[in-house]
């Protein structure tokens, strides 16, 4: 017998300081002091505070890198049909980004990212979470196909490498430095966090331009 698995989704993990783990903490640390003097806005978030998307203006050399290696992890990751063939050029993306603090308790509620064709999210600092599940603050993401796989059979799963979780939810623990890049399109919430510090987390999209 041989399987095929059919109609992936892309969930992609970088570590865009790997070689200047120092920048990290600055960028934690440039965000924190942020916070502590703008208001913020409500969009998803459920408690703690996120920026509007002038994250690029405020952030340093370190925000500005880390756009840089988002936009190539999604051009390495995407390919152009504009000429007939399928290229791997460059694309001329437009970029929005906002940074997020959330302490004990808070999380985003379910959602997606209209007008982009990439989103993702950066760990400047994951509150002790450490890729483990024992304090909360998951990024979840869920099936995109809905309940269907669930609705005939609830209790049956399908017995093949990653497909057990039709019809369900993933849910990603992050790391300190890790960046996680997703389709705008996929729906995803962060689970409450229960741990003590703060976490600091970037967020941004990638639209196309004309």
């Amino acid at each position: 017998m041989r399987a095929k698995m059919l109609f992936a989704t892309p969930l992609l993990v970088d570590e865009p300081f790997a070689d200047n783990p120092d920048a990290v903490a600055v960028l934690a640390e440039t965000v924190r002091t942020r916070a502590a003097s703008d208001g913020g806005v409500r969009h998803s978030n459920l408690g703690g505070w996120q920026s509007t998307h002038d994250f690029l203006s405020w952030s340093g050399e370190e925000g500005a890198h880390l756009i840089r290696r988002a936009i190539t992890v999604c051009n390495d990751s995407t390919l152009s049909f504009a000429t007939g063939h399928l290229r791997r050029d460059p694309l001329n993306w437009s970029v929005t980004a906002w940074a997020n603090v959330n302490g004990p308790g808070d999380g985003n509620a379910a959602h997606v990212h209209p007008g982009a064709y990439w989103s993702g999210c950066f760990y400047a600092d994951d509150g002790g979470i450490g890729g483990e599940e024992h304090i909360g603050g998951a990024l979840e993401f869920t099936d995109p196909r809905g309940p269907l796989p669930l609705m005939y059979a609830p209790t049956v799963k399908f017995g093949l490498a990653g497909c057990v979780n039709a019809g369900l939810g993933e849910q990603f623990f992050p790391k300190t430095g890790q960046l996680v890049v997703f389709p705008s399109w996929l729906r995803h919430s962060v689970t409450p966090y229960q741990g003590t510090h703060k976490r600091i987390s970037v967020a941004f999209n990638l639209s196309l331009n004309a």
